[in-house]
């Protein structure tokens, strides 16, 4: 601990790039852009929001090598109630069945689809084209699970919409094999939807790493 300019940030860089050199993966969370000249250095992905270049996250995205487990859907499924749902609200258990077998069933289709790439985009019109007419056959009520509210509720999200840019990242997709990553959050810190989207990616990528990449340091 010690005041502003006392040489902090510039132990921490140090320490992380030696660690980093030696193999360990590194998961950074940042106020004050402290690591983005290493990041840049050793090529590593560093997320931050400006107006030009906003934050963007792909959570649908499953690297090469790796699977759609419990833990991952698990994790979208988080995502996508929190965006849903008001902090007071809750959420019930056919609807948490729903947005299990509708998440199933999109990688499902991505697997006989290779030409459809995997983003909030085309979940989104995945559930408006085909989940629609499956909830339809198996007479779900729409008590049991709105679809057409969590269409409308989400609809910012998709292109077009006020956050299309947020789960639709086409580049720095890999989280659990990239060896170096920052968050930077000074920007988004207060912001009431970006927070809790980045927080809920953070404890993602931490868990994923801790839990797949055995025998491996991170830090």
């Amino acid at each position: 601990l010690g005041p502003s300019g006392s040489g902090k940030s510039f132990f921490t860089n140090h320490m992380v790039r030696s660690y980093y050199e030696q193999g360990t993966h590194i998961v950074l969370v940042d106020v004050g852009h402290s690591y983005k000249g290493l990041c840049d250095m050793v090529k590593g992905y560093y997320f931050t929001y400006d107006e030009k270049n906003p934050i963007r996250f792909n959570p649908f995205y499953i690297s090469e090598g790796d699977t759609l487990d419990t833990e991952k859907k698990e994790s979208i499924k988080t995502l996508l109630l929190a965006l849903w749902k008001k902090d007071n609200e809750t959420f019930n258990r056919s609807e948490y069945v729903a947005l299990s077998n509708a998440l199933q069933l999109y990688f499902e289709k991505l697997d006989s689809n290779l030409d459809l790439f995997p983003c909030f985009d085309t979940f989104y019109e995945f559930l408006k084209n085909d989940f629609v007419t499956i909830l339809e056959g198996d007479k779900v009520k729409e008590k049991d699970f709105d679809v057409n509210n969590f269409l409308y509720v989400l609809r910012p999200y998709y292109k077009g919409g006020e956050f299309d840019y947020l789960l639709n990242a086409t580049e720095n997709l890999d989280l659990l094999k990239e060896r170096f990553i920052v968050f930077e959050l000074d920007n988004i810190k207060d912001h009431p939807i970006l927070f809790p989207v980045v927080t809920i990616i953070i404890m993602e990528v931490f868990i994923s790493k801790m839990r797949k990449l055995k025998g491996i340091r991170k830090m």
